[in-house]
């Protein structure tokens, strides 16, 4: 990154600086009080003395943007990511908004590259951002949202299949016995199942997403008769999702294992098989064995 030459960052620091010396806290609370013109005086002081403060370029850009003072605010944005301020996509990020107000949608779009490399910004937030407005159909731009937008992996579309509102038939009985809704939520990073028998008497809700960190799929179920179930697991060979409390602090305590298993079919249906094991796996008894077809539409 340029720096600039001694007499430019003496003369950025001293302008329109007041004659008095200030401290930080007087700067920081005319910051706070946004008293935009006084803050950007009291910084340019305090950087008179001490050209190096990382945090004080980072606040005399601030309250210079808030003047919509865009050339100043760029200058000292620059400083404060040339001194070492610590929160860098903080600073990029107001770079690039400082840069489309200039006009210069190239160095903006290069700030939001490095956002996009280096992590920032919820995309969602980038998108909606107005400065970046002109750059709403920009091939570039799209690909910083999309970088920047959580839940947008392969693996968060796992459990996709699972979508939908359902009727649920037991296996062997003639009709449906439940109803059990499965929504998407929170940007796609999370999928809510919300089931009821049709008599009311038992219902129940589990919360499933996809743990980045431990590349697995979880699940918390809980129902209105107070037993909670925890699992994990992810996708097998055949496209079929497999949760299961094996090794599971919970599987311990209750002495039991539980492993259910989500297959889509070609129809559109899915089936939920629910087993248990009671011998550590080594022998497996059905618990549930569910069909759930895609609920039509009543008038």
């Amino acid at each position: 990154m340029k720096r600039f030459c001694s007499a430019a960052l003496a003369a950025l620091a001293v302008a329109a600086a007041p004659a008095f010396a200030q401290t930080q806290e007087q700067a920081d609370v005319l910051a706070a009080e946004q008293n935009w013109q006084g803050a950007a005086n009291a910084y340019r002081a305090l950087l008179s003395a001490d050209e190096e403060n990382a945090s004080n370029w980072f606040n005399l850009a601030s309250a210079l943007h808030q003047l919509e003072d865009y050339k100043g605010a760029r200058d000292a944005y620059l400083k404060a990511l040339d001194a070492g301020y610590p929160s860098i996509p903080k600073a990029r990020f107001r770079l690039a908004r400082v840069y489309m107000s200039l006009g210069d949608e190239e160095n903006a779009l290069s700030q939001l590259e490095e956002l996009a490399r280096i992590g920032g910004p919820n995309g969602n937030f980038v998108r909606n951002t107005a400065e970046f407005a002109p750059l709403a159909e920009d091939e570039r731009f799209l690909a910083v949202v999309l970088a920047l937008t959580p839940c947008t992996d392969d693996a968060y579309r796992h459990f996709d299949f699972w979508l939908g509102q359902w009727d649920v038939t037991s296996a062997g009985a003639p009709q449906p016995s439940a109803k059990s809704s499965i929504t998407a939520k929170h940007g796609g990073c999370m999928v809510l199942e919300e089931y009821e028998v049709n008599s009311g008497a038992y219902t129940g809700m589990s919360i499933n997403y996809y743990d980045n960190v431990r590349n697995l799929w979880h699940q918390s179920w809980m129902a209105n008769n107070g037993v909670p179930v925890y699992l994990e697991g992810g996708l097998n060979d055949e496209g079929a999702m497999v949760l299961s409390d094996a090794g599971l602090d919970y599987s311990d305590m209750t002495g039991a294992i539980n492993r259910v298993t989500w297959t889509p079919n070609d129809d559109g249906s899915v089936r939920q098989h629910w087993e248990v094991s009671s011998d550590k796996g080594e022998t497996w008894s059905t618990a549930f064995d569910g069909h759930y077809t895609p609920r039509e539409e009543s008038d």
